[in-house]
């Protein structure tokens, strides 16, 4: 009954976005109408829909996000063999690409979560409803997967804060992620550490963020974390300096 009623939401928009697509070809218009076509779960379209726009970009940033952006529909339809083909084919030959890193952070969950496919699984759903813009949804279904400890847990923290974040409670974000870093003191979600530097800016707290990117730094200093953790840090220096 909830996916009917979901389909009957999405489906004027779907509509709408290719319309626009039509008239203008710009991957983000590509990439939101594929991600209504996942909300609605209808996977199969949009895997047509990416495929069929394969040769119309040039840049080498839009062809890198169209390959990412198919990886993930083959994650949000259960084929994450395909996937993680598709997100190593992706860092191979999109390697200097800004999304190649996120590629490789899906590489490295899919690797932690291999012996426990059922709570990858249930994690995937969670990305897929926070991609789709289902924040509450997202919140709850996480909130499931920190019953117990499992691998894809601080991932799951991760996309709480993620979720509390886009709906503007940015007291429970940091709680989330400052739960994060108690219960998973080694883990390598390194995208965590930036959310946690913008939620602290965000709630007036500029020492805690600035000491949490210092950290990042040190902890990860020759990565493209470190390099956007001092972008971030040069940023609240200039405001600070006003």
């Amino acid at each position: 009954m909830i996916l009917c009623l979901l389909f009957l939401n999405v489906t004027p928009r779907c509509d709408s976005l290719e319309t626009a697509l039509a008239q203008d070809c710009r991957i983000e218009a590509l990439i939101e109408l594929s991600r209504c076509f996942v909300a609605a779960a209808e996977y199969h379209r949009s895997m047509e829909l990416l495929k069929s726009h394969e040769r119309s970009f040039t840049k080498e940033a839009d062809r890198a996000r169209l390959m990412y952006e198919t990886g993930s529909v083959c994650m949000f339809a259960g084929d994450i063999v395909k996937a993680h083909e598709t997100y190593l084919r992706l860092l191979g030959t999109h390697a200097a690409s800004d999304i190649a890193n996120d590629a490789a952070e899906r590489i490295y969950l899919f690797e932690t979560a291999r012996d426990d496919t059922t709570q990858l699984r249930r994690l995937i759903n969670v990305v897929r409803l926070f991609e789709t813009g289902q924040y509450r949804p997202a919140a709850d279904s996480t909130k499931n997967l920190l019953k117990d400890r499992t691998r894809v847990g601080a991932y799951a923290y991760y996309y709480l804060a993620l979720a509390y974040e886009a709906q503007g409670d940015l007291p429970l974000a940091s709680g989330a992620l400052e739960e994060l870093n108690r219960v998973y003191q080694n883990h390598r979600v390194h995208e965590a550490v930036l959310l946690q530097a913008d939620v602290y800016t965000a709630l007036g707290k500029t020492k805690d963020a600035v000491e949490v990117l210092e950290d990042a730094i040190v902890r990860a200093p020759n990565t493209i974390y470190a390099l956007k953790a001092r972008q971030k840090l040069a940023a609240l220096k200039f405001h600070s300096d006003k």
